[in-house]
Order: C-alpha cells, then sequence, then structure tokens
C-alpha cells in the first residue's frame, strides 16, 4: 500500500507540475497572439473563423487609400466590447489617429460642440453608424455634424449612440436611458433595418438581439465546476485559437434555424414599427424631434452593381453567408417597410437610395459602404431634418 500510494502521489504531482507549466506556458503564448478582437467579433456573427478583416483590406476602394493600413490596423484593436446594463454591449475606450472612441464608449464625432446652448442631435443604430469601414470624419453622424454644422451656423453636437450588432430595440433602450437621466436632444435619428431582418434569420424569432444562443447560453448551458474552470483556463483560449485556424464551414458552425419568411418578415416589420410608435410617443412627452430612417442593403434596390458587388452577393468575395431563406426574409421585410413609410410621417425608407450611383459603395453584405456611400446617407438626413 505504500508503494502503491508513493507511487500514485508521484502521479498525481507530475500531473499536477505539467498541467501548472502548460496553462503557465499557455498563458504567455496567448498575450503575444492574442485573437484580435475584430476576428473575435466577426467570427462571432458569422461562425467563419478566418480573418475577413483582409477581405476588407483586399478590396479595390481599400487598395486606394492611403490611409486604409492604418485603419484596419486600428480597426481591429478597437472592437473590444464590455457589458453594458440593458443594452447589453458596448464598446471600450480607443485612441488611435483615425478610430477613436471615448471613455463613455462612444465612437468619437470630430468637431462637435457640446455645450449646454448646442443643437443636439443623438443618432441610434447599428455598425453602419457607428462606421464600419471609416474613419472619424467619415461615419455618418460625423459628415451630419459637418453638414448640419454649416447649415446651422450655431453649436451642433450630433452624438454617435451606434454600436455594432445594435438592433432598433437596443437603440430604443439606450435613448430611454438617457431620457431617464435627463438628457434630452433636440432630435433623435433612428438608422436601423439591417440587423433586425439579421437577428430574425439568425434565431428564428423577432425582437430579439444579435448572438442570442452565444449569450443565453452563459445561464443556460449549467457545466460542472472542472469544465467551467477548464474552459476559463489560458490553456482552452490557446487550444481555441489553434482550433479556429482549420477551415470550418459555416453551415457546420452556426445552427440553422427552420422559419417562413413571409410570417418572420411580418413579425420583424411590425415590431419596427411598435419601436416608431414608442418613440413618437417618447418625442411628444419630451419634445424632440425624430426620424426613424430604414437603411439600404445591397440586395435591395435598382443599383448597378460593379462586379466586385456583385461578388459579394453571389459568394466568390463574401462575408455574410446569404442563403435563400435568408434573401427573402430580406426582400419581404424591405418591402413591407416601404409600403408602410407612406403612412408614417416620420418614417423614411431608404432602400433605394443609391440606385442613381455608378460607382462602387458597398463593401460586404451586413449593409456598410464606403464613406462615399455614408456622404451621401448623410446628405439625405441633412435635407429631412427640419429646423
Amino acid at each position: 500500500m505504500r508503494r502503491f500510494y508513493n507511487s500514485a502521489a508521484i502521479v498525481v504531482l507530475n500531473t499536477l507540475l505539467l498541467l501548472m507549466v502548460v496553462e503557465l506556458m499557455s498563458t504567455g503564448v496567448v498575450k503575444i497572439i492574442d485573437l484580435p478582437a475584430s476576428r473575435k467579433f466577426i467570427a462571432r456573427i458569422t461562425g467563419q473563423p478566418n480573418d475577413v478583416i483582409l477581405y476588407y483590406q483586399g478590396l479595390s476602394y481599400y487598395t486606394e487609400q492611403d490611409w486604409s493600413p492604418r485603419y484596419w490596423k486600428e480597426f481591429k484593436l478597437a472592437l473590444r466590447k464590455s457589458y453594458s446594463p440593458y443594452v447589453i454591449w458596448q464598446g471600450t475606450p480607443f485612441e488611435g489617429t483615425l478610430l477613436n472612441i471615448d471613455p463613455s464608449g462612444l465612437r468619437h464625432t470630430p468637431a462637435a460642440e457640446c455645450g449646454p446652448d448646442a443643437y443636439k442631435v443623438y443618432v441610434f443604430g447599428g455598425s453602419a453608424i457607428w462606421g464600419w469601414g471609416a474613419p472619424d470624419e467619415s461615419t455618418i453622424p460625423a459628415l451630419l455634424q459637418a453638414g448640419l454644422q454649416s447649415k446651422l451656423g450655431g453649436p451642433v453636437c450630433v452624438m454617435n449612440y451606434g454600436e455594432n450588432a445594435y438592433v432598433s430595440t437596443q437603440g430604443l433602450i439606450h435613448l430611454t436611458l438617457l431620457l431617464e437621466s435627463g438628457d434630452v436632444p433636440d432630435v433623435v435619428i433612428f438608422y436601423d433595418g439591417v440587423n433586425d431582418v439579421l437577428s430574425a434569420g439568425q434565431s428564428g424569432m423577432p425582437i430579439v438581439h444579435q448572438n442570442l444562443s452565444d449569450i443565453s447560453s452563459l445561464f443556460e448551458d449549467h457545466q460542472a465546476p472542472i469544465i467551467s474552470l477548464f474552459r476559463s483556463s489560458n490553456s482552452y483560449q490557446l487550444l481555441q485559437m489553434v482550433l479556429s485556424q482549420i477551415p470550418i464551414s459555416v453551415e457546420s458552425e452556426a445552427p440553422q434555424f427552420q422559419y417562413d419568411p413571409d410570417l418572420l418578415s411580418d413579425q420583424v416589420a411590425k415590431a419596427y414599427l411598435n419601436n416608431y410608435e414608442i418613440v413618437s410617443s417618447l418625442a411628444d412627452k419630451y419634445h424632440f424631434d425624430f426620424y426613424f430612417l430604414w437603411q439600404p442593403h445591397i440586395l435591395i434596390g435598382n443599383k448597378r452593381l460593379s462586379s466586385e458587388e456583385q461578388n459579394m452577393i453571389t459568394g466568390l468575395n463574401w462575408v455574410l453567408n446569404l442563403d435563400p431563406p435568408l434573401v427573402e426574409l430580406f426582400q419581404k421585410t424591405f418591402k413591407k417597410i416601404e409600403a408602410e413609410a407612406h403612412t408614417h410621417e416620420h418614417l423614411y425608407y431608404l432602400g433605394n437610395i443609391f440606385d442613381p450611383a455608378e460607382e462602387s459603395l458597398w463593401i460586404d453584405t451586413w449593409g456598410h459602404t464606403t464613406p462615399e456611400g455614408n456622404q451621401i446617407i448623410s446628405n439625405d438626413l441633412i435635407s429631412i431634418i427640419k429646423h
């Protein structure tokens, strides 16, 4: 028994020492080659493990911009998220030359004058408003700031409350939190649509945020303590990094939900219009103007697509896998919102805003455009806003 005990003790001790060494080594490796926040964020949405930043850098628009390498380098570092009450996630502070996020987690709007006498414009939306693919001065809120400043003359404060992957309900919740704190703007702008459709297609349900299964698993995926401890280790993180380099099809990574595009599009449109009515009531109560803009998408409208833009749809250069049910969900939802825009005074449908354009404006199938596309949208916004 003594011999057995000694042998077992040596095995256990050596195993513990080996695990400690592996964990220490993994900690060092993880710190050196930590998976960029952009890849973690993108992979979580798309299920695609490869670094799609390379895709963006290879687009003809960005290869012609001397600021592109610096921007995408900063972009990789600036996508880290932190928990935020009620809206679930928000940005973390970041300081760069082309991309800046302030201490409250908001994308910086250059030249904003936010004194007590400023004309305050709060813009809510997803990554298209946040400014995916655009330097600080070329986001939609920044271009809106410059245009309104020129139009009005006095101090203007455009605040960019857009956040990556946000749906319109998250913007509504954020607005409610601001109003509860006594922060009442002069104008509220909601620029949504694409994420509302994507989140519904992702989960098979309306009125949900993106990455629903990942976030809900934090509460529902009850695991043995030893498994939870292992998953929190750096050894596990390193293993995940290694596995992420193995090409795996999106279909095998992401759960596929069966849904009726016609029924789900009705539900998405109804939820969005309910948000419109809620904001309308808040506007009456707190005395601010509001505008709801249903954003454009590459699948919608009659823009003459360049070969590069066409490849984004056909799959030769894709970021989001557009399967047939999702395409149908987009088309049906957009059609229903277009029909409703005529009966809602403050609702503007922008599905055809790029129809006259000849140049490439789209950079992916998520609804992101080049800074030139952002300029077209901001010009339309400026003409809509009444003052």
